[in-house]
């Protein structure tokens, strides 16, 4: 997968794009929202289109790399993300990569997965500095994305519709099992309590 972002100067914050947690919505309802001097990456897989950045830039864009780049001396906007339970988000990305890379995962069961994809959408150091949260970050969960929306209409004035949101998800209809619990083994949960370990700490998920 690749990660996008947005710098909105006109809305004064940065958006960290994580996997599997609907941000690929967020930036599409919010591109008409967008200064002329705003940047999104934009995705042509979603047909979004890219602003003031060379289209479908490879590769993960951390909040480090973002910092370097733009912000030499310092963020001074506020930075929002969003999370996901990582017991959901591991299932999600099974089944994504079943629909997009079927040759290589379609005949794979889900333990297996787990124990050997090196793709699993671990984001700890997208949004952190360092492997540190900064002060100014916003951690949205994909659990309640309506207070995502909420704090944009009160804080930025950008009034999207919620109704909007569901109407817009991208990438639905490919997973199968809705409820995680019901993939998970004792393995696949062991390897997940290891590799996010920082996050379900972090953000107290459980299984």
């Amino acid at each position: 997968d690749r990660n996008t972002m947005i710098i909105s100067h006109k809305h004064k914050f940065i958006f960290v794009k994580t996997r599997k947690t609907a941000g690929s919505t967020f930036e599409k309802l919010m591109l008409p929202y967008l200064g002329s001097d705003d940047i999104c990456t934009g995705s042509t897989r979603d047909g979004t289109p890219a602003l003031n950045i060379e289209p479908d830039t490879n590769g993960h864009i951390s909040l480090q790399d973002i910092r370097n780049k733009y912000f030499p001396n310092g963020i001074t906007y506020d930075i929002i993300s969003i999370e996901r339970n990582p017991y959901d988000k591991v299932v999600s990305s099974y089944y994504w990569h079943q629909h997009i890379k079927e040759n290589q995962f379609g005949h794979m069961d889900f333990e297996t997965y787990v124990k050997s994809c090196n793709m699993l959408p671990q984001d700890w150091s997208l949004y952190t500095l360092q492997g540190v949260l900064p002060p100014k970050l916003k951690m949205f969960h994909y659990e309640s994305m309506d207070k995502m929306y909420h704090w944009i209409k009160k804080s930025r004035g950008v009034h999207i519709v919620l109704d909007k949101v569901g109407q817009t998800k991208l990438k639905s209809g490919i997973r199968k099992v809705q409820d995680y619990k019901e993939l998970h083994t004792g393995i696949s949960k062991k390897v997940v309590e290891i590799v996010f370990a920082q996050e379900l700490k972090e953000f107290s998920y459980e299984f």
